[in-house]
């Protein structure tokens, strides 16, 4: 049986009516959609496909290409296009209006389209009717007959590509690197997938999007596609549901990788750089009800891991520019991540803040070592410190013999300088020689006179003007009784 393209209602009387066929007029012209072609089309009689079954079938025969699925088959009634009746959220397609737009496509490139599905044969035309010219409307003719189980799509002298790579249930379950919980869960739960190959792709719920940079792909279920599907309805969505994948992956080497594209300037430009791992944007996992930030915290080990590896064991997040001098102090450098990530990475990462509120506490342990506990040599340094703090600072209160804890773990700490009873504290060990006590005593000066962190440029200039200060008052004699008592 020849299968029309175009028929005209008298072509219907005379031929097809006579035959049993019914007439159903859809609506569009064949000018609707002039940006579809072969793979909109396509894409969507497989969208509809997995829709009905989470499974598809395609080939060629002589015919065409076919593409079939084992559903409860198509009904008339799903034809019209009418006010649109919305599929549930977990639906690939939910406007209802896709397959219609297909073979509305497809007649107008020229190609045939015979539908077999439960119960009944329909073939899609176009009508052609007049008007002040003539215009041709989607229609379709149908009879009782078809197919025992399913639907089967015949797009009739079509022999191209049927884009079976665009479509992620065709992918080999070995390029599946990683999936995480989607926010959808009912009636089935879907779970975000993160593919080694073909990369360079995003997949919206197993149907090829568009293309990104990256060395993956991405099959993502969390977002809300846009009516004519050319996108999400919200862009922002997109990028969240990336980070909820992100979240839950446990993989170091993937970790790596990740975090190697979201610090700034990244070594190249990647689609990475826009994934949002804020909280309040990912929401919470439907199942356990965890934040999706949480994945991170409580995956931790594997985080820091990744980092160390990505970043070095030397860094840390910076969150805050005017720590950079006060990380450098403590032995450490701050590296920058894209700002969408920062706060939720923080839960597993060690930040500049972080590292500075840790070394607050470790200082806080400092323990006075009373001058009768001192060696004559330690009080003699330490009575010459004095003396220039007192002769120099009037304000300082006192300097002190001190036990100090490291400041972190990759420096040790000379000095310190309270700011709450503006009193200074020299190590033990820098006793031993009136030299490695004076530059202390510079440099924790400086912090009571400029306020200034460590690193901080107005600290540094301060250990310049308290420096020529010092030497000033040596070269005036001032010092000479001490001095003659010092061990350099």
């Amino acid at each position: 049986m020849t299968v029309p393209t175009t028929i005209t209602p008298e072509e219907y009387r005379s031929h097809w009516e006579p035959e049993g066929w019914q007439l159903l007029i859809i609506g569009p012209t064949s000018s609707w959609r002039q940006d579809w072609k072969e793979w909109e089309s396509i894409r969507d009689i497989v969208q509809n496909a997995l829709d009905e079954a989470e499974a598809y079938s395609w080939g060629y025969d002589s015919q065409g290409l076919w593409i079939a699925d084992q559903g409860k088959g198509l009904q008339v009634a799903d034809l019209l296009l009418g006010p649109p009746k919305l599929k549930p959220p977990h639906a690939r397609g939910r406007f209802g209006e896709g397959m219609k737009i297909a073979a509305l496509a497809l007649l107008r490139l020229g190609y045939g389209v015979r539908v077999d599905t439960v119960g009944k044969e329909i073939m899609m035309v176009f009508l052609q009717q007049k008007t002040n010219g003539s215009a041709e409307t989607l229609a379709a003719i149908w009879k009782p007959d078809g197919a025992k189980v399913g639907t089967r799509f015949h797009i009739l002298d079509y022999f191209g590509d049927a884009f079976e790579d665009r479509f992620a249930v065709n992918l080999p379950r070995k390029h599946l690197l990683h999936e995480g919980p989607s926010p959808l869960a009912e009636p089935m739960r879907r779970f975000n997938q993160l593919l080694e190959s073909p990369p360079g792709r995003i997949y919206a719920r197993d149907i090829y999007l568009r293309d990104i940079d990256s060395p993956w792909s991405y099959n993502l279920w969390g977002f809300e596609m846009a009516p004519d599907r050319h996108g999400p309805k919200d862009e922002d969505d997109l990028w969240a549901d990336m980070g909820r994948l992100w979240c839950t992956c446990t993989r170091v080497d993937l970790l790596e990788r990740f975090l190697g594209r979201v610090t700034c300037p990244p070594p190249e430009r990647s689609a990475e750089e826009r994934v949002n791992m804020s909280s309040w944007d990912m929401g919470r996992e439907p199942v356990t009800g965890r934040d999706y930030s949480r994945f991170v915290e409580e995956q931790r080990p594997a985080w820091q891991e990744a980092w160390n590896r990505a970043a070095g064991s030397d860094a840390v997040i910076r969150t805050r520019d005017r720590l950079d001098g006060t990380v450098q102090h403590l032995g450490y450098r701050s590296i920058t991540v894209t700002h969408l990530v920062m706060d939720t990475l923080a839960q597993a990462i060690t930040t500049d803040q972080d590292l500075v509120r840790e070394s607050q506490e470790r200082l806080r342990e400092v323990q006075i070592v009373p001058d009768e506990r001192l060696t004559l040599r330690q009080l003699a340094h330490l009575k010459l410190a004095r003396d220039i703090c007192g002769l120099l600072f009037h304000p300082i209160p006192a300097v002190h013999a001190a036990l100090i804890p490291p400041a972190s773990d990759r420096v040790r700490t000379a000095g310190l300088y309270s700011r709450s009873l503006r009193e200074i504290y020299i190590a033990l060990e820098q006793l031993e020689h009136a030299r490695t006590v004076v530059d202390t005593l510079i440099h924790e000066m400086a912090h009571h006179s400029s306020g200034a962190e460590d690193g901080d440029p107005l600290h540094n200039a301060e250990m310049t003007r308290v420096a020529a200060k010092v030497v000033e008052a040596t070269a005036r004699g001032q010092f000479d009784e001490l001095l003659a008592e010092a061990i350099w």
